[in-house]
């Protein structure tokens, strides 16, 4: 795996990407971890953007195993870390997930 440093070469690309496949595309590019982002509206309010909904359920994800994490913590329980990042859930596996954390 690559790290993002100044000293390393880099190549700006711009992606085109069909929406139907853009999250398959964003989520591998994403565990590769050779990739870097750049916000190219960014006057644009949040609530604007198009990806808006689905940034809101990762974060109230999020919010809800960090409350999972905290009451494990409390409970003195070993949370293992993995060896290697879980891939990115496919967009019916996050319905299953959110069913699950609730």
């Amino acid at each position: 795996m690559s790290t993002v440093f100044r000293s390393e070469e880099m190549t700006l690309c711009q992606l085109f990407l069909q929406p139907e496949a853009a999250y398959s595309c964003i989520s591998e590019l994403g565990e590769l971890g050779i990739v870097q982002f750049r916000d190219l509206n960014p006057n644009v309010n949040a609530f604007q953007r198009k990806f808006v909904n689905e940034v809101r359920r990762c974060e109230e994800m999020e919010r809800k195993l960090r409350f999972l994490e905290t009451e494990i913590k409390k409970d003195n329980s070993h949370i293992s870390d993995p060896e290697d990042n879980p891939e990115a859930p496919k967009p019916r596996e996050m319905i299953d997930l959110e069913v699950c954390i609730v």
